[in-house]
């Protein structure tokens, strides 16, 4: 992973308050980055092949809140996969690629913004299989904090 991709995925990442390169936990195979005002809110790049690079993202507790794949091939990085913590339990909800393509497609500022618009096209659509992934990827937004979708 280059300077450019690390920092393009840093951006998708950083909202109010940015990350900051720390160090002391980075490494050969991981970098990591911390916030200024929160010592338990990380976000590390795991580097798993040439091509392929993890992301965790933690709490102000520490806990990871979502785990993404990355796909490194020309100079943007591809999301190829994602999980994100469900609300009020201890385990990761995978986004399959229909899902994460609609959710860019149609995603808003938040959870309650995307929610309205995924909802407001459902009884239009034709197609079954477009129906239910549209159903699966609201059922799965509904199970997880406004926080956690940001």
């Amino acid at each position: 992973m280059n300077k450019k991709q690390e920092q393009q995925i840093l951006d998708y990442y950083s909202t109010t308050d940015k990350y900051i390169h720390s160090k002391t936990h980075s490494n050969a195979h991981q970098t990591v980055f911390t916030k200024e005002s929160d010592k338990y809110q990380w976000l590390v790049l795991e580097q798993k092949s040439q091509c392929e690079v993890e992301v965790r993202q933690t709490d102000g507790h520490g806990t990871i809140t979502a785990r993404d794949n990355y796909e490194l091939t020309r100079n943007i990085p591809k999301c190829v996969g994602v999980e994100r913590l469900c609300e009020g339990a201890n385990f990761q909800i995978p986004f399959n690629d229909d899902e994460v393509h609609l959710i860019y497609q149609f995603g808003e500022q938040g959870k309650a913004e995307t929610d309205a618009s995924l909802s407001a096209i459902l009884p239009q659509i034709k197609d079954s299989d477009t129906k239910q992934i549209v159903s699966s990827t609201l059922k799965k937004l509904n199970a997880l904090s406004e926080e956690t979708c940001a």
